[in-house]
């Protein structure tokens, strides 16, 4: 069932009132935003969980003055969900505004401070107690995700902080180029969420991003586009693999931003009620993300369109006037105030280096001939330098995860070189991303996972690169040669060779595959596209453009 209503402008929304019902509206709207809860229940579980570490070890000075931390952080997590129930249960019973504003306003104040208290470089001192404890410990293994939480609480922070400066003054407007300030939001907030929401099963793909600067409240226009992506990755939460795909086009006079997942669709009649109007929030606390989103568009002087095929994805279209020929220089200021610094950025790891197995290792299933390209003789036949089907199979074997399963990043080079390969398994509270795999190149190359199915079988899930800039940098492409025609071109044949290169080297063929963004590398392949996995197999024997030319 397909849904294409077109053009359809958001209505005229209404603004909740002028004074106390605006504030009402707005504040919920924050709180609606900030999503801290489970972040706030990890940092305390990794904390306790590094306490239980230090007694294990026999730390005792660290663990008693980490102990004490503890305790005040619990105690600010508790007035935090003090703070929340009592707010939710004014907006629930119907409270006055004033009693609603001023317990929503206690609560984001609690927030505030707890994420103060994290943040506090006096506080936790978790980096120097760690450096006490052995990698096998399990608050050592958990680093990782620990940084993350707190990469996402430093996020809040600053969000609050933007509010409350609104707040004094409701009236400012800036300008901004919404290319450029997507890409720095991305990059300190949105895609740290994503990875961590979707259990890195969801990729944020920045697509073409045309520069166009527009005016308005920035802080505000960046919630808006972070509600559109929680949408788009709860679209997407019963799926293995997918993508939200983000772009901004310039169209004459407004400049289109596409925000489009790969989800499970919406019908008409959802399409029309999250457009229609809502005469009042009075005893409303979910649901709010696509009210502050038409309010958001209607203030910048925009239109809302939706597209959605059920089954297959939605498409949010945002087009906004914008300032023709307007080109601004990058603030150093605002960069110093609302850009995540480098500190509280995700951790990377050491990549797993590439290794090879012992001569009389064995895959535990067939592996058939599958046709693969001619191999390089410096190669060594059958990739005896590097046989990476083997060592992705025996890293899944290997795991020791509830979940069993490996994280791997594979380049293969035009004349058929394994240029890049590198690999992890799943390890027992590790959460791994990509990103910690291969940090300089994990946008630029084919990522992947092999993790059991419904059936306990192994299942590959296939990512194609995720920055066309960093792909054609990491290929060496000349500046000349760069568009999104050859870029797709390269990606696709980049996708048949990785999988001719993962049978040769011992993956059987018939192990089932499922490919992230098929549809925009092999449009004329639907046995690739949507849910249904396909073997392996069935991409190596996809056509090289050279061939198909």
């Amino acid at each position: 069932m397909t849904t294409d209503p077109g053009n359809v402008p958001s209505p005229a929304a209404p603004d909740f009132g002028q004074g106390i019902k605006k504030e009402v509206a707005e504040v919920k709207f924050l709180i609606h935003d900030l999503r801290v809860e489970g972040f706030f229940n990890d940092i305390l579980h990794y904390h306790v969980t590094l306490n239980t570490d230090l007694e294990i070890y026999n730390i005792e000075q660290a663990q008693v003055l980490h102990g004490a931390d503890v305790q005040e952080l619990k105690a600010k997590l508790g007035a935090a969900r003090r703070g929340f129930q009592d707010y939710s249960n004014a907006v629930k019973s119907f409270s006055p505004d004033q009693t609603v504003l001023l317990l929503a306003r206690r609560y984001v104040d609690a927030i505030h401070e707890t994420c103060h208290l994290i943040l506090s470089p006096l506080w936790g001192r978790s980096d120097q107690v760690l450096s006490f404890l052995p990698k096998e410990a399990r608050s050592v293994k958990s680093r990782r995700h620990y940084r993350n939480c707190i990469s996402w609480l430093y996020g809040v922070h600053l969000r609050i902080a933007a509010f409350n400066e609104e707040a004094n003054d409701a009236a400012v407007h800036v300008e901004f180029d919404i290319a450029e300030d997507l890409r720095d939001f991305t990059q300190d907030v949105v895609r740290g969420y994503v990875v961590e929401k979707s259990e890195a099963r969801v990729e944020l793909q920045l697509e073409r991003m045309d520069p166009a600067v527009i005016v308005g409240r920035r802080q505000r226009f960046r919630r808006m586009y972070f509600n559109l992506v929680m949408n788009a990755v709860d679209a997407m939460s019963g799926r293995k693999a997918g993508a939200v795909h983000v772009s901004t086009v310039v169209e004459g006079g407004h400049v289109a931003m596409h925000v489009r997942d790969d989800g499970v669709g919406m019908s008409p009649e959802k399409i029309r009620h999250i457009l229609s109007d809502r005469q009042t929030l009075d005893g409303e606390i979910h649901s709010l993300g696509f009210v502050f989103v038409r309010q958001t568009v209607a203030e910048l002087g925009g239109e809302l369109a939706i597209e959605s095929t059920i089954g297959k994805g939605t498409t949010m279209t945002l087009r906004l006037p914008y300032l023709k020929d307007k080109v601004l220089q990058p603030d150093p200021a605002y960069q110093k105030k609302y850009r995540l610094p480098e500190k509280y950025r995700s951790l990377p790891m050491e990549p797993d280096t590439a290794r090879v197995l012992p001569g009389n290792a064995t895959m535990p299933i067939a592996v058939a001939a599958a046709a693969p390209p001619q191999e390089d003789p410096a190669s060594g036949g059958a990739d005896g330098e590097r046989a990476c089907g083997k060592l992705l199979f025996e890293a899944y074997q290997k795991s020791r995860a509830q979940f069993p399963g490996c994280i791997f990043a594979m380049a293969i080079t035009e004349d058929n070189r394994v240029e890049m390969f590198t690999h992890k398994p799943y390890e027992r509270e590790w959460n791994i991303s990509h990103e910690d795999l291969s940090p300089m190149y994990y946008q630029a190359t084919y990522r992947g996972r092999m993790e059991e199915d419904e059936l306990k079988r192994p299942i590959v899930i296939l990512k194609p690169p995720q920055s066309v800039q960093e792909y054609f940098d990491f290929k060496e492409v000349p500046e000349v040669g760069r568009d999104l025609d050859r870029f797709t071109r390269m990606v696709r044949d980049e996708g048949i060779r990785i999988a001719h290169k993962l049978i040769s080297t011992g993956l059987d063929p018939q192990i089932q595959v499922l490919l992230s963004g098929a549809p925009r590398f092999f449009p004329s392949s639907p046995d690739l596209h949507g849910t249904k996995p396909f073997p392996l197999e069935l991409l190596a024997l996809q056509r090289l453009s050279a061939e198909a030319g």
